[in-house]
């Protein structure tokens, strides 16, 4: 009976137990991506340099300095990032950090730095950066820099990449590369149908080397009382440019409602071609640029500037009607 209840036994092989394979420990995960070889080339980018903050307002706008022309990118930014970005420039130190110099100090404690920072396309009126960061810091930060290579070494994790590129804002981008003295680039095709000259933005031309070099040209202070060239008081600048404003008909708006209409029903190369006639049109049309431009002088308070504009556009819409009558188009109103 005993033996009746006894386990059999099995051939030697003919019962294997089952195999356990052990799985390579995973390697460490990056939350952010390694730049590929294209998202770091710099081939179609030309380089910018800070010029000038403008604010009035809510409204500020920073711009940028195409090196290779000359001519202005203006970048519109938030308040707190202008007033961070003019801290800097005029060297003023808070008492406390501020949120990118917050962040400066992380990448520094970690060994890291702001290699560049790129903005690479307009998108739905949004200008779009990348921030790259690289091994590498000061001096001072030295010691941490070692110490967090030899917890990576000691931990058994891969090498640190040479370079990663993160999303950002613009105005992150540019903060971060001022306070990093990193380079900054911007996509040629943006230079190339974005950026004005700075008088058509009603700015001097001497305030590229000011800005760059950390100095703020001076904005003019809002105000009504001064009088403006002409002996027009500042109140009658705004009055007349105002009315002028009010009775421009913008061309882009028909293209700008058609785009938003066609994001909507997800019929993006419309999109995409309305977009590139916005572009276009914002390039090539000279009134639209001065209107841009008398706007913008008159958010800034430069009231002189803004009735120089007024007054040379003017001059540019009865030069279209007299070239438009001379050549038998059947353009309306009295152009004696």
């Amino acid at each position: 009976m005993q033996s009746a209840l006894r386990r059999p036994r099995f051939a030697s092989g003919a019962c294997r137990a089952p195999v356990r394979v052990s799985k390579p420990a995973r390697a460490p995960v990056l939350v952010v991506r390694a730049s590929s070889e294209a998202d770091s080339s710099l081939e179609g980018y030309t380089q910018v340099t800070v010029d000038s903050v403008r604010v009035a307002g809510n409204t500020a706008i920073v711009y940028l300095r195409i090196s290779e022309t000359g001519h202005l990118l203006p970048v519109h930014i938030g308040e707190a990032e202008s007033n961070a970005l003019i801290q800097q420039m005029n060297r003023q130190k808070p008492s406390r950090p501020m949120t990118h110099d917050a962040a400066k100090n992380m990448l520094l404690a970690v060994g890291f730095r702001v290699t560049k920072v790129r903005i690479t396309s307009l998108v739905h009126n949004t200008y779009l950066a990348r921030i790259h960061l690289g091994p590498g810091a000061p001096s001072s930060s030295s010691s941490s820099a070692a110490a967090a290579a030899a917890a990576a070494a000691a931990a058994g994790s891969a090498a640190p990449l040479d370079e990663v590129d993160v999303d950002a804002r613009p105005s992150d981008a540019i903060n971060l590369a001022f306070r990093f003295g990193a380079p900054m680039y911007v996509a040629r095709a943006l230079a190339e149908t974005a950026a004005s000259p700075p008088h058509e933005l009603g700015l001097g031309s001497a305030g590229g080397a000011a800005g760059a070099s950390g100095g703020l040209p001076a904005a003019a202070a809002l105000g009504g009382g001064a009088a403006a060239a002409g002996g027009e008081s500042n109140a009658e600048v705004v009055r007349s440019v105002r009315e002028l404003l009010a009775s421009y008909d913008d061309p882009t708006i028909h293209y700008q409602l058609q785009k938003e209409l066609a994001i909507k029903e997800e019929r993006f190369e419309d999109a995409r071609v309305l977009h590139d006639s916005i572009v276009r049109e914002m390039t090539n049309n000279r009134l639209l640029r001065m209107v841009v431009a008398m706007e913008s002088a008159l958010a800034d308070g430069r009231y002189e500037e803004a009735a120089k504009l007024r007054d040379e556009y003017k001059k540019a819409v009865t030069e279209t009607a007299l070239a438009a009558s001379q050549q038998g188009l059947g353009y309306g109103g009295d152009t004696r």
